[in-house]
């Protein structure tokens, strides 16, 4: 008795032009699956920055970068900007604040410390008083600090006061000393402001109040968990989205 057993390879066939397909379009599955990952992980690092960082810019929530994966180098990277065509970089002032350090000296602190208005080992922090009002950010703008430098002798005359008229120049080295360094009535040191009118036939002095505290350098406690939020989120994201690009119709 003879017994022929047919098997139809159809359906292996179509699994092994199926399996053919997916091993040469995995690495670039894998590696479009690792950017879309880290680019919604990078979102979600925008969306809470509030939550950690004081009335952050806009400089400051698009500070990550995400450098994409590909087929050859399955790797997608993170990153902080580390340039700015004016101010400070973001990878700069935020790395304190991710792992914990004593802050650097700011552009205007080397300035007046380089003129002796302030000693090697003292930083500022800036007072939320008139007439130094800080922004909607926190911060005071650039040409605050300008003019601050400039009463305080921190910046070259001719930097600041050579296109200035005679008259307008002689006015703006009297208001110089509209601020001062130094320990008034026996307060801390710090940067003060004059306040009110000029004393007239013997009247009382103006008053002052503090514009900068001097202090120490500061430390930054570890307070922004940037590696912890885009590594929680690209954990959660991945999977969901390798597995819609690999099984994609074809």
């Amino acid at each position: 008795m003879k017994i022929d057993f047919i098997v139809d390879t159809s359906q292996l066939d179509k699994l092994a032009r199926f399996t053919s397909a997916v091993r040469g379009n995995l690495d670039k599955d894998t590696a479009r699956a690792m950017t879309l990952a880290a680019y919604d992980s990078r979102d979600h690092l925008k969306a809470v920055t509030p939550r950690y960082v004081d009335r952050p810019t806009k400089w400051t929530t698009n500070a990550v970068f995400v450098q994409p994966a590909k087929p050859g180098n399955l790797t997608a990277r993170f990153g902080f900007k580390d340039t700015a065509v004016k101010g400070t970089p973001a990878a700069k002032y935020l790395q304190p604040m991710v792992a914990g350090q004593p802050r650097d000296l700011k552009r205007y602190e080397r300035s007046l410390q380089a003129t002796g208005v302030l000693r090697s080992n003292e930083y500022t922090v800036p007072a939320d008083v008139h007439p130094l009002r800080l922004n909607a950010y926190g911060n005071l703008s650039g040409a605050t600090y300008t003019q601050v430098l400039s009463r305080l002798k921190g910046l070259r005359e001719t930097g600041y006061l050579g296109n200035v008229s005679g008259a307008r120049r002689s006015q703006r080295k009297r208001r110089q000393s509209d601020y001062f360094v130094g320990e008034p009535g026996g307060l801390p040191r710090g940067i003060y402001a004059r306040v009110g009118p000029r004393p007239r036939n013997g009247g009382l002095a103006r008053g002052f109040h503090t514009v900068f505290y001097i202090t120490r350098q500061p430390r930054y406690q570890a307070a922004f968990p940037v590696q912890q939020i885009l590594s929680q989120k690209f954990a959660e994201k991945f999977p969901s989205i390798f597995e819609r690009l690999v099984f994609k119709p074809r």
